[in-house]
């Protein structure tokens, strides 16, 4: 089991721990001195025992994996260090933010900042499709705003590199992402694929631009299992000065039938960069509300499909017991 880290600690002989950024309920992460070149940087440090969460160190170990191929301005940077004395991933230190902050504030933000924002998550969405990995877990808190205005995506705990093989045990392949912007596909357990990254990317602009999340409901669930049967309100609708062009980007990336999505990141991006160039096609006006009976089935049915299990098993046995008391006539 490895010892907790201390500030003011020489970790490897090589990283000087220099401060807490922030602490989570399975890693810290630090700031400290690269003294092999005088960098400073991040490093995400798993908590003593951590790695006995068979879950938690699998996505630890995907996100430096994947995180050392990668080669992009909007992706955060993961250093390679090939000998280490314990789990740990060094990054570029980040100064800034993460969007969430700006989320829940509760207000939304002007439709250009909010452009600019997203179009920098497009491109880096590019780049990691172009490369076969998807994100799978695009949400604001995974997309830092730097104090220069450039933005960064971390957490590739969750990303998937379809160059490579899944090896991970079938305990460790539930649904993916983060309830509010999960794409219905992922909500139903499957696995999705590049245009899921793009739904989610739908939410978070929806939310910039209109001040709160798509679906909203009492619990989880509900909020989950709204976006497979229903559509989202329109975003003019909670904030009138969205342009028509850019609620039909919106709506076009958060179409429930991933067939009916942007193909593409790059699609979505030349969109985003050209929004006045956006052919208008009424998504606005064919938006279904979600089905309350069909939400309340959805919710009952693995339930109900239980129960009617456990019935026809009940029936079984009572038939082969029947069967099995029936007298038998001996023939002569």
């Amino acid at each position: 089991m490895n010892s907790k880290v201390e500030l003011g600690q020489l970790l490897d002989g090589r990283f000087k721990i220099t401060a807490l950024l922030a602490e989570g309920a399975m890693s810290t992460v630090y700031e400290a001195l690269d003294r092999s070149n005088d960098q400073t940087v991040a490093i995400k440090i798993p908590h003593p025992g951590a790695d006995a969460d068979l879950l938690f160190f699998s996505r630890f170990q995907r996100e430096e994996e994947i995180g050392r191929t990668l080669s992009h301005p909007s992706i955060v940077r993961v250093f390679p260090v090939d000998q280490k004395s314990r789990p740990y991933i060094v990054m570029e230190r980040l100064r800034g933010k993460p969007l969430s902050e700006l989320v829940k504030e509760g207000r939304p933000i002007p439709v250009g900042d909010a452009l600019k924002v997203v179009g920098q998550i497009a491109r880096a969405l590019v780049y990691l499709h172009g490369r076969g990995v998807i994100h799978r877990d695009l949400k604001p808190g995974n997309i830092v705003v730097c104090r220069d205005g450039s933005i960064r995506l971390i957490d590739l705990g969750l990303a998937r590199d379809r160059s490579a093989p899944d090896l991970r045990p079938p305990i460790l392949a539930p649904s993916y992402g983060t309830p509010d912007y999960m794409p219905p596909e992922q909500v139903q357990g499957k696995e999705g694929d590049a245009r899921s990254d793009l739904y989610s990317l739908g939410v978070i602009l929806y939310e910039l631009i209109a001040g709160r999340a798509p679906f909203e409901g009492p619990n989880l669930f509900q909020v989950m299992n709204q976006r497979v049967v229903g559509d989202p309100p329109a975003p003019s609708t909670l904030n009138p000065d969205v342009p028509k062009e850019v609620e039909e980007i919106i709506l076009h990336a958060m179409e429930r039938d991933p067939d009916r999505r942007y193909s593409s990141a790059a699609d979505l991006l030349r969109d985003l960069e050209n929004p006045e160039r956006v052919a208008l096609t009424g998504r606005a006006d064919r938006l279904v509300r979600p089905n309350p009976w069909l939400l309340r089935w959805r919710l009952v049915r693995p339930t109900v499909l239980a129960l009617l299990a456990i019935l026809a098993a009940m029936v079984a046995i009572v038939l082969v017991a029947t069967v099995l008391a029936r007298p038998h006539v001996r023939v002569r």
